[in-house]
């Protein structure tokens, strides 16, 4: 086994402080202090952000470090976020509702074992786009219910069935063929003016959130939901122009 290098490290270290995020996010669900729970599954989608850029600014992607993210991202991601939806709205509810629940978790690890088979097969796929939404997105999108009971909209706890469909949806996009927007590919460079604003942008949201996270939360979240459509339509376009160019070139 060769040895670890110090670069090779850091991110790994990063993603383990996301680990205990995770962990820490299903002892705050447990406790029934839902806020800080949903804090620390954000904590631990930042570490998860963090981790990839560091391992590819630091040129240090290995197996393990693949191995160790997914790992991460099942708990902090999968379990985490369930455990927390189900305490908080879903305890005295049906089988029905139970199930969609546990139905997340297990879309959530046939995903990332699906992008762990697949890990040696990217360099041919599009770095513009994911297949399926990722599981951290995953895991916001499930927590909107829980995220808009904070603002005094209780829909998912009034109307269970609905919540378990809205979960069951969410579930099956995970491994689905539907393509995502990726936002792998964005490099910041100060000297641009379009990365200037991406910054900004950044700064912008950080205030949102400190002032109004929930209203924040839900408002991304519903974004991210109008994205997918647009991502199906990007994508559509992205194939057609590179048949386009593959018929150019053989002309």
């Amino acid at each position: 086994m060769s040895k670890l290098s110090i670069r090779s490290i850091i991110p790994n270290i990063t993603t383990l402080i996301g680990l205990c995020f995770g962990i820490l996010a299903i002892c705050f669900a447990l406790s029934g202090q839902s806020k800080l729970s949903v804090i620390c599954i954000m904590m631990a989608s930042i570490c998860d952000v963090l981790d990839g850029r560091l391992s590819r600014l630091l040129k240090s992607e290995t197996r393990l470090g693949a191995e160790l993210d997914s790992l991460a991202d099942f708990l902090n991601f999968g379990i985490a976020p369930s455990i927390l939806i189900y305490i908080s709205l879903l305890q005295n509810a049906g089988l029905i509702e139970r199930v969609a629940v546990l139905s997340f978790i297990i879309f959530s690890c046939l995903r990332l074992a699906r992008f762990n088979a697949d890990i040696d097969n990217k360099k041919n796929k599009s770095t513009n786009f994911f297949t399926g939404i990722p599981t951290p997105a995953g895991a916001g999108l499930i927590l909107l219910p829980l995220i808009h009971s904070f603002l005094g909209f209780n829909w998912a706890y009034e109307t269970p069935i609905i919540a378990s469909i809205y979960f069951l949806i969410i579930g099956l996009l995970l491994v689905s063929k539907v393509p995502t927007f990726s936002g792998k590919q964005i490099r910041f460079q100060l000297k641009k003016f379009k990365d200037l604003k991406i910054i900004v942008c950044v700064f912008l949201f950080i205030i949102c959130m400190i002032n109004s996270p929930w209203i924040t939360l839900s408002l991304v979240g519903l974004s991210y939901i109008i994205s997918i459509p647009l991502s199906i339509r990007a994508w559509i376009n992205e194939k057609d122009l590179d048949k386009n160019s593959s018929d150019t070139l053989e002309i």
